[in-house]
């Protein structure tokens, strides 16, 4: 029994050693907060300054002080988030994983840009003049718009082609069910592929022309169409944009090629890759999505 005591007692010091690295945490130099165990780096804190994007003159002190104090009021909300279960419930698991993975694509497709060198002059001025519809022939248009999502039922969309009107579109849309909303809008025809736009000034005045967009689909009609030239201050910097833009997607749309070559993918049956419909506009319709 004296044995035993004795080891225990032995043991106790170093089980206390043990612990204490976890509780002595502090708020000095990296660390700008600690709360509950949980640190808030000055990485952290200025990141949410640069966030913040503070007015000229504002007292930086007192904003850092600011925006750190809602930093400590997140991590308490966090920890009785996760203290309740919920960083182990299926719906933030799924929404975690689509965070981290649109974070991953965004990342690697900004260091495959990264390695993409800067066009020389005579590259940006063949570029802007092989392209005049952005830069020198550069136009506005004003367009009343349906917006909708697209059903699922692909078929639904081949209808569209022969509606010649945007009433003809929202009608279509009506029978078919498919909700929608009506507006009006500009399009800039620097920022449509110079395929579609060409395929869009071809059609017939008052022909709708389907964009789609992340929100969904996006019906329009031109009603009016207003010259915005480019000067050379502004069109140098856009069009290398371009290029640069450009020249990642090959390079992406390469390495996904490669990637696909080498991976094993397999289907439930039932749910593999089904055809998709082009997405170009049509020259005698309402282009397909």
């Amino acid at each position: 029994m004296p044995n035993k005591l004795h080891l225990s007692a032995a043991i106790a010091p170093v089980v206390l050693m043990l612990a204490l690295p976890g509780c002595s945490k502090q708020a000095t130099g990296q660390v700008a907060a600690v709360v509950n165990g949980d640190e808030i780096t000055l990485q952290e804190v200025n990141a949410e300054i640069g966030n913040a994007k503070l007015p000229e003159g504002a007292d930086k002190d007192k904003a850092r002080n600011a925006i750190l104090q809602r930093l400590v009021d997140k991590r308490l909300i966090e920890q009785q988030a996760k203290s309740e279960g919920l960083d182990r419930d299926p719906e933030f698991l799924q929404r975690q994983r689509q965070v981290t993975q649109a974070l991953l694509i965004q990342l690697y497709a900004k260091r495959a840009q990264d390695t993409l060198r800067v066009p020389d002059q005579a590259t940006v001025s063949k570029f802007i003049a092989d392209h005049p519809d952005a830069f020198a022939n550069r136009q506005i248009f004003t367009v009343d718009q349906i917006r909708f999502a697209p059903p699922q039922d692909r078929t639904v969309l081949a209808g569209l082609r022969d509606a010649h009107t945007i009433e003809a579109v929202a009608a279509y849309l009506q029978s078919k069910n498919v909700p929608f909303q009506r507006g009006s809008g500009k399009v800039d025809s620097a920022q449509v592929p110079a395929p579609v736009l060409k395929q869009i000034l071809s059609l017939p005045a008052g022909e709708p022309f389907v964009i789609p967009s992340p929100q969904g689909a996006v019906a329009n009609v031109i009603t009016n169409r207003q010259p915005a030239p480019l000067p050379p201050e502004q069109a140098q910097p856009l069009a290398v944009q371009m290029i640069r833009a450009e020249a990642l997607d090959k390079v992406l749309q390469q390495r996904l090629k490669d990637a696909q070559a080498k991976a094993k993918i397999t289907y439930q049956p039932g749910f593999g890759p089904a055809p998709s419909a082009p997405s170009t506009p049509s020259a005698t319709g309402t282009p397909k999505i």
